[in-house]
């Protein structure tokens, strides 16, 4: 019984590699390329051209930094996502700012026109956004106006690109607006 088994166990073995070997990709490295007489092993090891980055102009972040509402400081943060070609994008994002006397959260859409190309790419954007506000004394869903400003910092690593952004939110209310400014860093990651 112990022949049979071991037996089996190398026909299984010995058939099993010879079954996956028929699927293996054998490289030929001296393969040669009539376009341009080099050997395509040499072209694919030794490629000294940049690689560029396969983003589709999506991108998804996260900021965080200090709110400054009617006087009050506190905490906000961020989640967005950036749909862009080239010096224009939208922007839709959500936010949440808290301070000791209220809080707020925020669903806003800008559109963002960047103002250089590489390096420090400074932008301006603006745009609307619904904020569900709640205080002691205040409680209500409001319209605000969004303008705004950062830069962008891409050349750190072509994983992310670190952002400084500040804005005015003016949210409309009937008794008076709310006047905030939101100052945040943050991260950017490319969609491939």
């Amino acid at each position: 019984m112990k022949k049979y088994s071991v037996a089996l166990i190398l026909f299984v073995l010995f058939n099993s590699s010879f079954s996956f070997s028929q699927y293996s990709v054998i490289p030929e490295p001296y393969k040669f390329n009539t376009e341009n007489k080099k050997s395509s092993f040499l072209k694919s090891e030794f490629n000294v051209n940049p690689v560029k980055s396969n983003s589709s102009g999506a991108y998804g972040g996260f900021n965080l930094g200090l709110a400054l509402i009617e006087g009050q400081a506190g905490f906000a943060i961020g989640a967005f996502a950036e749909l862009g070609n080239g010096k224009t994008s939208f922007v839709p994002q959500a936010n949440y700012w808290n301070t000791s006397d209220g809080s707020n959260f925020e669903l806003a859409g800008l559109a963002r026109f960047m103002l250089g190309k590489k390096g420090p790419m400074p932008y301006i954007d603006g745009g609307l956004g619904v904020n569900f506000y709640n205080s002691d004394t205040l409680d209500f869903t409001k319209l605000s106006i969004i303008i705004g400003g950062g830069v962008e910092l891409d050349n750190i690593s072509s994983s992310f690109t670190l952002l400084f952004d500040g804005k005015y939110k003016l949210i409309i209310n009937d008794p008076g607006n709310l006047s905030c400014f939101i100052f945040t860093a943050g991260m950017k990651f490319p969609f491939e």
